[in-house]
């Protein structure tokens, strides 16, 4: 049902919940350097977890985007 539109959907997650960390960071202000620090670490894992969602969600997916109804 969804062939091709897997990873533009588990991206759009991604971004949502990535904006959603980042605006949720409520309260008093911290000093720079623990932020830095945070969104360095925020950041590397949202890569990693972006990547290795993307290679998975290529290999399941057989069918190339906008190509995934029967064209005869």
């Amino acid at each position: 049902m969804l062939k091709g539109y897997k990873t533009i959907i588990f991206n759009a997650i991604m971004t949502i919940i990535m904006v959603m960390n980042l605006w949720g960071q409520g309260g008093d202000l911290p000093d720079a350097e623990s932020v830095s620090s945070a969104l360095d670490a925020v950041d590397a894992a949202l890569a990693a977890v972006w990547g290795i969602g993307n290679a998975i969600l290529r290999a399941i997916t057989d069918t190339p985007i906008f190509k995934s109804k029967d064209e005869g």
